[in-house]
């Protein structure tokens, strides 16, 4: 039929119809022209937008651990190797430069722009010269906002871990940590903060001498009975230590009013030859560590908390895992601390709860193993996310440790300071909650 038409047109003496199929031809390839290379075009768009995308989303998530020359590489890193990966730009020759990238980021928001742009050639609407290259651009923005959520460090406080020099590892780089998730954008409660030192089986819980076994507290002592005492303030602020409970009570995170802990705590008063008074000293084993437990509160207390923590007694993992399931369990709520709603209930999907475990060393009691085991288990059934950071821990301590994790990207086996350190920013950008602007 085609070619029917053809020879109609060739017939014609005054050339009138070659004219006008030459010009709707022109226009048939040139509409043809346009569609293919709009088509490119769009895809380079869409392509362009999923790079930019997963770009701007890492780059937030990266917003307080990086220097603005690495967050910049970051982002530009991943705009360019997800434009390039794509198929619907092959089958043309021309080659088509990486894509330009600018990164603009608010500090007091939290909010990052990534604008992304690209010089995508024609293909036959070059041929027609109609156009060289198109511009092809995007920009999404995102931003980092701190977490809801419940976090207790669980730090190897040992004599060994401080000896060998690596608790101080340990605290610098949980300062850090926690540094720069309060560093984010605060939103309603944000975190709350918590500290078990991992010492010895028994543990200082001052000031709570309300969980204590009847009649196991001193009376009477200064100020309310005459004489002095070697400590400031209420012997409660004082160091004083609670032993294991016995029975399942010792075992779980069932209540002080429901089970009281035994007291671990000596005294001797000796006559002061200058008033003729009493004078009293606590003495308690030195196996009562002086850094106590710390509940839930905000980063300020859990700071100087870090800043003072030393190297005391051997190591009981399975019973430091024990007290940070009592500080995020809400049995608890209202126990640690007057401060209502805390802990939150386990349904309260709004807050995560999480506890990082750190540990260096071995224990010396093999039943410090099920302890810990049993602990991670409940809170992992409970909910409670769990991410372990083993620092050089001896066999076969290392395998127990990996266990306890949430999973096997929760579990971080670190050997010198600087890894330890990416561990917990690598914690903190799981933890960091980022959103699409508008």
């Amino acid at each position: 039929m085609m070619l029917t038409m053809l020879r109609k047109f060739c017939a014609e003496e005054g050339g009138t119809a070659l004219l006008v199929f030459a010009l709707a031809l022109f226009i048939v390839i040139g509409g043809m022209a346009f569609a293919i290379d709009m088509a490119r075009f769009f895809a380079a768009k869409s392509r362009l937008g999923i790079a930019t995308e997963m770009a701007v989303v890492t780059a937030a998530q990266n917003f307080r651990f990086l220097s603005a020359e690495e967050l910049d590489q970051l982002a530009t890193e991943i705009v360019r190797a997800n434009f390039r990966g794509t198929d619907l730009l092959t089958y043309s020759d021309d080659t088509i430069a990486p894509p330009s990238v600018n990164l603009a980021t608010i500090a007091e928001t939290g909010e990052i722009t990534l604008t992304a742009s690209v010089e995508i050639p024609t293909s036959l609407l070059r041929a027609l010269n109609f156009f060289d290259d198109v511009a092809v651009s995007t920009s999404i923005s995102a931003v980092q906002e701190m977490p809801e959520a419940e976090v207790v460090l669980v730090l190897d406080s040992s004599e060994s871990l401080g000896s060998s020099g690596r608790l101080g590892d340990v605290t610098s780089a949980a300062t850090a940590f926690a540094g720069s998730l309060e560093a984010e954008v605060a939103q309603a409660q944000g975190i709350k903060w918590a500290l078990v030192p991992v010492g010895n089986a028994i543990v200082n819980v001052a000031p709570h001498n309300n969980w204590l076994e009847e009649g196991a507290w001193p009376e009477n002592l200064p100020p309310e009975g005459p004489g002095t005492t070697e400590w400031s303030g209420d012997l409660a602020e004082d160091r004083w230590c609670v032993a294991p409970r016995a029975g399942t009570a010792g075992e779980g995170d069932t209540l002080p009013g429901t089970a009281a802990f035994p007291l671990i705590l000596t005294l001797d008063s000796e006559i002061d030859p200058d008033t003729g008074q009493p004078h009293y000293r606590n003495i308690t084993t030195a196996d009562c560590r002086p850094e106590r437990i710390r509940g839930l509160a905000d980063s300020l207390s859990l700071t100087a908390a870090l800043g003072t923590l030393e190297g005391h007694g051997s190591t009981a993992y399975g019973r430091g895992m024990l007290w940070a399931e009592r500080v995020l369990s809400p049995q608890w709520q209202g126990v640690w601390s007057d401060e209502s709603g805390l802990p939150v209930a386990y349904e309260d999907n709004s807050v995560e709860k999480i506890a990082v475990l750190v540990i260096g060393t071995s224990a010396a009691d093999a039943g410090e193993d099920t302890l810990l085991a049993n602990s991670c288990a409940r809170m992992k059934q409970n909910g409670i996310t769990l991410y372990v950071i083993d620092y050089l821990a001896p066999e076969p301590t290392p395998s127990l440790l990996r266990h306890c994790a949430t999973s096997g990207g929760h579990y971080f086996r670190v050997t010198e300071a600087a890894s330890l350190r990416r561990a917990f920013f690598t914690i903190a950008k799981f933890m960091t909650v980022v959103r699409f602007s508008g």
